[in-house]
């Protein structure tokens, strides 16, 4: 099956991101129409799985994936920081996930890192080096009024009121601890086709910024046949706030039932919830793949800038919920 390049204007979720679309050049035979044909109220509930990347935890496919798609269909986000090397050299990056990482090296700290194939398949450039192997508390986030990015120290490390800082805790993340994410989904499709979703996630770090994803096979307006696309899961802002205990709930009134095929044959394949690194949103995006930022190499030196893209470096996948993969 040839996957071709998904259209510019999708990103990854994902790195997400996640999880942008792979467009297939295939028709989706699917049973159209599910979305009328139950007369009375249904109720789902789904468990959160965690995840690595899309479809992916510790390079190993999450679900089986609906035809025409490949059942295996997967891509790793993160990997495990490598001391070994440094922001300053070009091979600098994180290693790569494997199977035996998630039973062997669950206390190794994870690191950011770009995923080749999926980058490749979707034509997204890569980033700057400097921005790979970086710990959750390393990558940077917008620090001057010109959105120019730098890494920021942890609360309390310094005095009041300068620099900006990290709230805390703002350590970096065990392989561990980003996998050990949990949650529940409680789903209520009404008569009239509307339906209401209540997410219960916990494990995630106290503060955190996550964002829920609708990762649709669906025909945006203009393409030629289905993608793989991730959306704005109930609207924008589609952020879950995270309490100083790990825990977020989110509630959303929708317009349809995701867990039926719609009447076009667009599905919702799973809802995928992503941690933003850099503390940012941006929007109906789950980051900007093809924009350039300026980043601060040394936060102490105001005259140490360089410019990078940063997809897949900052939003990234941690745990997925299966919707319509039936």
């Amino acid at each position: 099956m040839t996957i071709k390049t998904i259209t510019r204007a999708m990103t990854a979720c994902l790195s997400l991101t996640i999880t942008a679309g792979l467009a297939l050049g295939v028709s989706m035979e699917a049973s159209a129409g599910d979305a009328k044909k139950h007369k009375k109220q249904r109720v789902f509930t789904e468990y959160l799985r965690p995840s690595t990347g899309f479809n992916s935890d510790c390079n190993r496919p999450v679900f089986d994936l609906p035809a025409p798609l490949p059942a295996g269909l997967h891509f790793d986000f993160i990997g495990l920081h490598d001391p070994s090397v440094s922001p300053g050299m070009p091979d600098n990056d994180a290693l790569p996930l494997s199977a035996v990482d998630c039973e062997s090296d669950a206390n190794r700290e994870v690191a950011t890192t770009t995923n080749v194939e999926f980058r490749t398949v979707n034509g997204f450039p890569d980033v700057d080096s400097r921005l790979k192997n970086r710990r959750s508390n390393e990558v940077p986030t917008a620090a001057l009024l010109d959105g120019t990015r730098a890494a920021l120290p942890p609360e309390g490390a310094l005095g009041a009121p300068f620099p900006p800082t990290l709230s805390q805790p703002a350590g970096p993340m065990s392989l561990g601890e980003f996998r050990n994410v949990s949650g529940e989904m409680k789903l209520r499709c009404r008569k009239d086709g509307t339906a209401k979703v209540r997410l219960i996630v916990d494990g995630y770090r106290p503060n955190a910024l996550i964002t829920v994803w609708a990762v649709w096979f669906a025909t945006p307006p203009g393409a030629p046949g289905p993608q793989i696309v991730p959306l704005p899961f109930g609207g924008v802002p589609n952020a879950v706030p995270i309490n100083r205990h790990g825990r977020g709930v989110f509630v959303r009134e929708l317009g349809y039932c995701p867990m039926d095929v719609q009447e076009n044959g667009d599905r919702l394949l799973v809802l995928d919830l992503a941690e933003h690194w850099d503390g940012a949103t941006y929007g109906a995006l789950p980051e900007e793949p093809f924009t350039l930022f300026n980043f601060l190499e040394n936060p102490q030196d105001p005259t140490s800038v360089f410019t990078s893209h940063i997809g897949g470096t900052v939003t990234l996948n941690r745990g997925v919920f299966p919707m319509a993969l039936d």
